[in-house]
């Protein structure tokens, strides 16, 4: 079988030198030319592992084109040839993050292994390796041959077994693709094993020489004297545990799913002196930046210090889905790999604090504190919201106008007219650019931003509409008014879907669970309610008639919702009044079997209380001396809340 991957691979080095107008062969002489050495060498299987690093060019952005070219291809290609190639791709990749140390440095290199190396953590054993060399390529930058693991990983191989259909179909591609680096690697580091068996593969395995030149292998992480039947059962599986581990781990996520959800934590900002009058306020997804309407038709904008169980959380650097592109999350566990990425993130930020000066003509911007004071507007600002990637901020105001502001510059660019009357609220879609806004002409718009004039006017309401909200397909929006009904209205044609009946009172703020399900909704007497979209019916409702005003401890809301936020799993549900009181519900079926179904045999559900706070006073000054109010709350992209009270709203 060797011989035959040796001839299948010198076949593509010839078809690689011909196209490099090389010529295999001898010279008159009957020696081979120095050129020619030097290709047969890189590729010769027969070629001794060497200490020394690759002679070919190691710049990032070659290495990283060929690297995710490579991913790329292979996540194309058809079973069992992507499981069987899936071996070759984690050698492949510590190999070129070694190279990329020795030949461009290590800041380079850093930003290779932290753009790719996530999808290794899946494998204990791969996740190791990783941290291993991180450690080592860190520590011995300037001598990376003194580093005892990378002299094992440059003296040694790893093997792996492949059919002769995927072996083919992988030298097929690097000799379409002519990836010298790749092939180098390929041929100095990797062993294959050409099985057509079917057996199933054990994933790579790395073998080093002994004193008497044989390899000593390693299955997954044990040498061949530690393997017990069971982690052979694991490895012939594709796992990386034995079958007691996995049992553990199920037990820990069933105890987890059947134990009492956490509220996520929760940071204030609080407004002092408010005295020109503060009508609005809005935290971006990210919890980096503030923004403050005024009644004096100034917009401020405050960067705000992260709080301290955020500080190593990564900035999000693209968003994709109305998830906002995040799909791992960082438990305490993950503190190890958090400290590795800090320092970059620091220069990170540095060097986005620089362009951000030059762009705004020279300003120094803080960490923290006030960045810009916007003015344009002729009258109060009623609603702020930040676009997905935070460098525009939309308004809306007393004005009847819509404004877009761009945060780099700090200018408007665009103006939106449509509305007759003052504009009360407004939401950016999670998919599109499109915004909705609500004014007090009864009416909801539809925007896109390329335009200046709205694309769909929804019409129905009898009285101003006060809140609007996107569903998360983005292909519907909710309206809440104070006629106490809420619409939902299809984006494409502006029809009405649903009409919710079921308030007393006007509807305040409305909003959709992650899932897209359920509907909260919260009102001016203090009731939220919990919607069920596909039958239109009340699922739970939390009223301030069901507590007691004497029980401060368990008080429901007796002042109005201003907002309401759902956690990203969609069974938390975060409601906040004017009256300073947070509180987190659970979303759930009811616990008693008697009343598990109601009169329609529909399944009941429950509004049960997990955490409550105060964070600030009522406007009456019933449970406080200073008076103040709750403007704000939402939940970030790294799962906290964040809230925003004002103080001496009222002059």
């Amino acid at each position: 079988m060797k011989k035959i991957k040796t001839e299948k691979v010198m076949a593509s080095v010839t078809d690689y030198m011909k196209k490099r107008n090389l010529e295999a062969g001898t010279s008159t002489g009957g020696q081979t030319t120095e050129q020619q050495a030097g290709v047969l060498g890189l590729v010769s299987p027969s070629t001794p592992n060497s200490f020394t690093f690759s002679t070919t060019s190691t710049h990032h952005s070659h290495i990283d084109h060929q690297y995710v070219r490579l991913k790329s291809w292979m996540m194309e290609a058809s079973e069992p040839c992507r499981s069987e190639l899936s071996q070759v791709l984690f050698p492949l990749f510590i190999h070129l993050y070694l190279e990329l140390v020795a030949g461009t440095g290590r800041q380079a290199a850093k930003k290779f292994f932290v753009k790719h190396y996530q999808v290794f953590l899946v494998n204990r054993d791969y996740e190791n390796i990783l941290s291993q060399v991180l450690n080592a390529a860190t520590v011995n930058s300037g001598d990376m041959t003194s580093s005892p693991v990378i002299q094992n990983l440059k003296s040694g191989k790893y093997m792996v077994r492949l059919s002769e259909l995927t072996l083919n179909y992988f030298l097929r591609y690097l000799k379409a693709t002519e990836n010298p680096t790749l092939l180098q690697i390929f041929n100095t580091y990797i062993e294959v094993e050409v099985d057509d068996s079917g057996a199933g593969s054990t994933g790579a395995v790395f073998r080093t020489p002994d004193a008497s030149g044989q390899a000593n292998g390693l299955v997954n992480g044990h040498t061949p004297e530690s393997v017990t039947p069971e982690t052979m059962s694991a490895s012939a599986e594709g796992m990386d545990c034995t079958q007691e581990e996995l049992q553990k781990v199920r037990e820990a996520i069933a105890r987890i799913k059947c134990s009492q959800p956490t509220s996520p934590s929760l940071c204030v900002y609080t407004v002092s002196n408010a005295y020109n009058g503060l009508s609005c306020a809005c935290v971006n997804a990210e919890g980096r930046y503030l923004s403050c309407g005024f009644e004096d038709s100034v917009i401020k904008i405050w960067k705000l210090t992260p709080p301290v169980h955020n500080v190593g959380f990564r900035k999000t650097s693209s968003v994709t889905g109305p998830r906002g592109g995040i799909s791992h999350k960082l438990l305490a566990c993950d503190s190890s790999r958090l400290e590795d990425e800090s320092n970059g993130l620091e220069e990170d930020e540095k060097d986005e604090d620089t362009v951000s000066e030059a762009r705004s003509g020279g300003r120094r911007r803080n960490r923290g504190g006030e960045l810009f004071a916007l003015r344009g507007h002729s009258g109060p600002v009623l609603d702020t919201a930040f676009t997905h990637d935070s460098t525009h901020l939309l308004s809306v105001g007393e004005d009847t106008t819509m404004k877009l502001w761009n945060l780099e510059l700090g200018q408007a660019v665009a103006m939106y007219r449509g509305h007759n009357y003052p504009v009360w609220c407004l939401a950016v879609a999670p998919l599109t650019m499109y915004v909705a806004t609500g004014s007090y002409d009864t009416t909801a718009m539809i925007w896109a931003t390329d335009y200046t004039y709205p694309l769909r006017t929804l019409a129905g309401h009898t009285q101003a509409v006060d809140c609007v909200a996107f569903h998360p397909n983005g292909a519907y929006v909710a309206t809440g008014s104070s006629d106490r009904t809420i619409r939902l209205w299809q984006i494409t044609d502006g029809d009405t879907a649903r009409i919710l009946l079921h308030h007393k009172s006007p509807v305040n703020t409305v909003a959709f669970s992650p899932n897209g399900k359920y509907l909260a909704s919260g009102s001016e007497d203090g009731t939220v309610l919990v919607w069920d979209l596909a039958g239109g019916q009340v699922l739970s409702e939390l009223s301030g008639s069901q507590s007691s005003s004497s029980n401060i401890d368990n008080v429901v809301h007796t002042d109005p919702v201003v907002g309401l936020s759902w956690s990203p799993d969609s069974a938390l549900l975060t409601s906040a009044s004017s009256d300073g009181f947070v509180r987190t519900s659970h979303l759930r079926q009811s616990a008693i079997r008697e009343l598990n179904f109601d009169s329609e045999g529909i399944p009941a559900w429950e509004l049960s209380e997990v955490c409550q706070v105060q964070c600030g006073a009522s406007t009456n000054g019933s449970y406080g001396g200073n008076c103040g109010q709750l403007l704000h709350i939402s939940l970030t992209s790294h799962n906290y809340l964040t809230a925003v009270t004002a103080l001496d709203v009222e002059r």
